[in-house]
């Protein structure tokens, strides 16, 4: 047999025998440590290596920190079948696996979190949200004298989505600052010049009005719209900043779709009056009346895909807890029994029922988890989840595990979740700086 053949046997022999001790358990469930992980300051995690004791006895766990300024984040502990990783404060580390102390066998990075706690919310709250320009949802015809329809803003170019930030070099803020500066231009037999933004591009229209007969005004037919308003519900407050998070999700133009480019926004106290239960294929929705008057008062200063935050001008309080709760981070979250915190009736929040189906811990999206209604008096009020309940905190375990988001359409006992430690990360790095506050003691 040729030297070269033997070598080739050779390899296939060593190629063939590392595969057959791959999987095995034991060095299979090596392979098998994960790249990453997160630990909350004081959690604990057990890396169990069953392996014989005189292969564990050759290895060596070394902590090392690869931004060099979170010493000792996590301290790793010798345990009879493997090793104990503890988080003892924020940071970021490197746990190395090394044969023999040179030989590198397997890094993970570690995570160490920092713990919160929260006051959990529940409360319905009135949204209202103040557009940055006026938004463009649609064309209304112009009744001339003899009864003909005309379109003068859509045969310029406007476009359904479109802001209209300026008329004639003046910033316009409201629907009626529009339609009276396109009325006074009208008058004057003038075409008044629009600066538009749509999308990154801003573009200068001018428009000639036409003589509404039916209202006796000079327009150019548009359907317009200077904000959103509408009930929802506090996931959380904060008492050390009056910081809050709401909502779970972003708020969007209900007509174009397009999410609402913030001015300025603000939350009140909402009372619910009625409920519309939700069905297969028509979800339910919540009917409430704001009360600018009320114990809820405070500024929005982010509408983001995970929610609405901002702070608030007074304390707030939750009547089912008088201390605060800690949040749970996505790895923290199980499948199995929770609770909802939500307002069906007046303004009084109540804790319900539900189970949480599935988890997807990587899923940081508004969707990382899926939720089933199973409280039967909240199922007999709504039908399950409806519209207004959004931002209801999922108590899970006596932890804030996140916010209820959105409804399956062909299935209202069924929804989505968001994550909680989502929310906080934008709720801690939201521009705060933009306004000055009066907190009312």
């Amino acid at each position: 047999m040729s030297r070269q053949r033997i070598r080739k046997t050779i390899g296939v022999i060593l190629v063939l025998l590392l595969f057959g001790v791959s999987l095995t358990p034991p060095i299979n469930q090596f392979l098998c440590l994960p790249e990453t992980t997160r630990l909350v300051v004081g959690e604990q995690m057990m890396f169990n290596l069953p392996l014989p004791e005189p292969v564990l006895n050759k290895l060596w766990v070394s902590v090392g920190d690869p931004l060099a300024s979170t010493q000792q984040a996590v301290v790793v502990n010798r345990e009879e079948d493997g090793y104990q990783l503890k988080a003892m404060k924020p940071g970021q580390v490197d746990v190395t696996v090394k044969l023999w102390g040179y030989i590198p066998l397997k890094s993970i990075r570690v995570e160490s979190l920092p713990p919160y706690q929260l006051l959990p919310g529940g409360h319905s709250i009135g949204i209202m949200l103040q557009s940055q320009g006026i938004m463009v949802v649609g064309f209304a015809p112009i009744t001339g004298s003899q009864g003909q329809k005309y379109y003068p803003a859509r045969e310029e170019g406007i476009e359904v989505g479109d802001l209209i930030m300026e008329v004639d070099g003046k910033p316009v803020h409201t629907e009626m600052e529009l339609a009276d500066l396109i009325d006074t231009q009208g008058q004057k037999g003038t075409k008044p010049r629009l600066l538009v933004k749509r999308g990154n591009q801003k573009l200068h229209l001018s428009i000639g009005p036409s003589y509404c007969e039916e209202t006796g005004r000079y327009r150019i037919g548009l359907y317009v719209r200077d904000g959103v308003a509408g009930v929802g519900t506090l996931t959380v407050w904060d008492p050390e900043t009056y910081r809050f998070a709401a909502l779970g999700h972003v708020i969007v133009d209900s007509d174009t779709r397009q999410v609402i480019k913030m001015r300025e926004g603000r939350i009140v106290s909402a009372s619910v009056q009625a409920i519309q239960p939700g069905r297969p294929g028509k979800p339910g929705e919540k009917v409430g009346v704001f009360d600018r008057e009320g114990a809820i008062s405070g500024k929005i200063v982010s509408n983001s895909q995970y929610g609405v935050f901002g702070v608030t001008d007074c304390i707030l309080e939750n009547n089912l807890f008088t201390g605060l709760l800690p949040v749970a981070y996505a790895h923290q979250v199980r499948k199995g029994p929770a609770q909802i915190l939500t307002v069906i009736d007046d303004g009084q929040i109540e804790s319900f029922d539900i189970i949480i189906e599935k988890v997807y811990p990587f899923r940081h999206n508004g969707k990382g988890m899926i939720i089933r209604v199973v409280d039967e008096r909240l199922l007999s009020a709504t039908g399950g989840i409806v519209q207004g309940m959004s931002g209801s905190p999922i108590i899970q375990d006596g932890s804030i595990a996140g916010a209820v988001t959105h409804v399956f359409l062909n299935n209202p006992e069924k929804g989505y979740g968001i994550f909680m430690d989502t929310m906080l990360e934008e709720m801690n790095s939201a521009n705060y700086k933009i306004f000055s506050r009066q907190i009312a003691h």
